[in-house]
């Protein structure tokens, strides 16, 4: 024990203590090229702030040097385990997020990575090294306070250098967006530009780049098939496509959804989940009005009171009524406050409906469902009724009684396993939903919509990686994870077809609109009709890092550290490696239409546009 104590009083052992910390964070993070040099930046960080706490003469420096290193050993903590979920460290502009993750608890408690508690480790000691080399001796104050303004320009000088890049050098860039401390820094640093002199485009530029890349259709196949019949929207929760139609030890897993492609249906098999940080409530954003969500965080917050013409308003001036119903809090992502602005007129949640059967977060898929036939039956014809399943929500968690795939031992206790239950229990309550349609006689006069709004099973997670490639036969990579089923049903309609042009969430409102006879001014628009279009172009905002896209048959990924020479692209499906410098323009592309976008929201230009139209009209 004396030598144990005598190691503590050694100079060295709190370098050794900060490089053990960060060898942890960034093994966890992920972060492989040039990790040693990330380690000794983070350890020279470290040291110059642990020398400058102990040779200042702030009162009660003990304790304030204990809190700031708890803070920061904290922040390293929530990095890892938001890395674990989004494949992206935390953002000062995602602070809001802690409530929501609060509100799902077992779903946060999933994610947990026992190895992120090392991080806390070496508290007590690093503070037992502090109280030891704590300045005591005040006969060389003047020393001390050079030596304090020599620490202090020089943590001053690494970190500036770092996230200024005055040299404009790629392996700084590289190291600024990955190492912890300079990481965190630039981030306050853009968020802080953003807000003071945020780089703007005009309204003429706008629609001009709009004008340029969003695609015109001028004789629309399958126009109006679904004109004048009721419309229900299904947002299946955590719905990724590869389920659809596939069997596990000859059980089918969606048995309902795949009779339901048998006839009358159009399956879009290559549709793509385009969420931003708002994950449900953006997919729902973008669905209805055909804009991307923002990295900033979810948009029914921050733009919750702008003017907006998307599906429920469309369909409200051909005199629809417009009910969103999901079995969970009406607070929840703001719905409550936002869905007056998108043109719902009732909404449904968990406070109205009978709260006979709750699994996971809220109301089950069944009972909703049961609960939502006879409201449909009271409702005013032609409706459109906006509904969000919840059952198949992360961690996947159903009772036994309610589990109807017999899993093999092996998979037992695994999220793949729990997430194929959880996937069956939610194409039970859709088969039991279409039947009880029938029953009520509004099958017939009713289009039925559904897609996934994001993906269930992180393919940044080994394990989910390894069982998911080895159930479907391929690597498990972005673009089978990004990959949401889209369908529509049109009973009577004929038509039974597989789409196979790329498309995703921002797609939906001008492929329904065409599906429902309905017409939509494309000006703010920027997806496309997808049953229209020949070619396919998604750009992503979450998950996968801005200037990632996915066109046709073709997936580019952004490097993490934003350097278009590192980053990949691969031949979806096969997995070929592809040259990714050849996709520049793409990524341009990709790169402007998120901006277009949140420019459109920033100005709220839709009021604008809105009010001319009155006008001239």
């Amino acid at each position: 024990m004396k030598r144990f104590i005598e190691l503590l009083n050694m100079p060295y052992f709190i370098a050794v203590l900060f490089a053990f910390k960060m060898m942890v964070y960034y093994s966890l993070i992920k972060v492989n090229r040039m990790e040693i040099v990330h380690i000794l930046i983070s350890v020279l960080i470290w040291g110059t702030i642990f020398l400058c706490f102990s040779k200042c003469g702030l009162k009660r420096k003990r304790g304030i040097f204990l809190t700031v290193y708890f803070l920061l050993s904290l922040l390293m903590f929530a990095d890892t385990m938001y890395y674990n979920y989004y494949n992206q460290t935390v953002s000062i502009r995602q602070l809001w997020q802690a409530r929501s993750v609060t509100a799902v608890p077992k779903s946060f408690i999933a994610t947990l990575i026992p190895a992120s508690f090392l991080l806390f480790v070496d508290i007590p000691f690093a503070y037992s090294c502090f109280k030891k080399h704590t300045g005591k001796n005040t006969k060389h104050g003047l020393n001390i306070r050079k030596e304090l303004k020599y620490s202090i320009s020089i943590l001053i000088a690494i970190i500036l250098t770092l996230v200024i890049n005055p040299f404009h050098s790629t392996a700084i860039e590289r190291v600024k967006n990955t190492e912890f401390f300079t990481n965190h820094v630039n981030d306050i640093y853009d968020a802080i530009a953003d807000n003071i002199s945020p780089e703007e485009m005009g309204e003429d530029e706008i629609l001009e780049v709009l004008d340029e890349i969003v695609p015109e259709v001028t004789k629309p196949y399958l126009n109006g098939i679904g004109s004048g019949k009721n419309l229900v929207v299904i947002q299946l929760e955590a719905f990724q496509d590869f389920v659809i139609g596939k069997e596990y030890n000859g059980q089918e897993i969606t048995p309902n959804i795949n009779r339901l492609l048998e006839k009358d249906t159009l399956y879009y098999d290559n549709y793509y989940s385009n969420i931003g940080k708002g994950n449900t409530s953006d997919a729902e954003f973008s669905s209805l009005n055909s804009l991307y969500p923002v990295i900033e965080g979810e948009s029914y917050r921050l733009y919750k009171d702008n003017v907006y013409h998307g599906l429920p308003w469309l369909l409200r001036e051909q005199g629809y009524t417009a009910t969103a119903v999901h079995g969970y809090k009406g607070e929840f992502w703001n719905r409550e406050m936002a869905y007056p602005y998108q043109g719902f007129q009732d909404y449904i949640s968990m406070e109205d409906m009978n709260q006979d059967e709750i699994i996971g977060m809220g109301i089950s898929d069944k009972s909703m469902f049961k609960q939502l036939v006879p409201i449909l039956e009271t409702q005013q014809e032609p409706f459109f009724s906006f509904v969000i399943t919840l059952t198949n929500h992360h961690p996947f968690i159903i009772e036994e009684k309610d589990q109807t795939l017999q899993l093999a031992e092996e998979d037992k206790g695994k999220k793949l396993g729990a997430y194929l239950q959880t996937v069956r229990y939610t194409d039970e309550a859709i088969g039991q939903f279409i039947e009880d349609l029938k029953t009520a006689g509004l099958y017939d006069n009713t289009v039925i919509a559904m897609y996934g709004d994001h993906h269930g099973l992180n393919c940044g997670m080994e394990d989910v990686q390894n069982d998911v490639s080895a159930f479907i036969g391929r690597t498990y990579d972005y673009d089978e994870m990004m990959n949401v089923p889209l369908i529509i049903h049109v009973p009577g309609s004929g038509v039974d077809e597989t789409i196979h042009t790329t498309g995703g969430q921002i797609d939906f409102m001008p492929t329904i609109a065409n599906i429902m006879g309905v017409d939509y001014d494309e000006t703010f628009a920027l997806g496309q009709d997808l049953t229209n279009a020949t070619e396919g172009f998604v750009a992503f905002t979450s998950y996968l890092f801005e200037g990632s896209f996915v066109k046709d048959d073709v997936m580019f990924q952004i490097s993490r550290e934003g350097i278009f020479e590192d980053s990949r692209a691969w031949r979806i499906g096969t997995g070929e490696v592809l040259d990714a410098s050849l996709y520049r323009d793409e990524y341009e592309k990709a790169l402007l239409l998120k901006r277009t976008s949140k420019e459109i929201l920033e100005k709220d230009l839709m009021s604008e546009y809105i009010k001319r139209d009155v006008i001239e009209n």
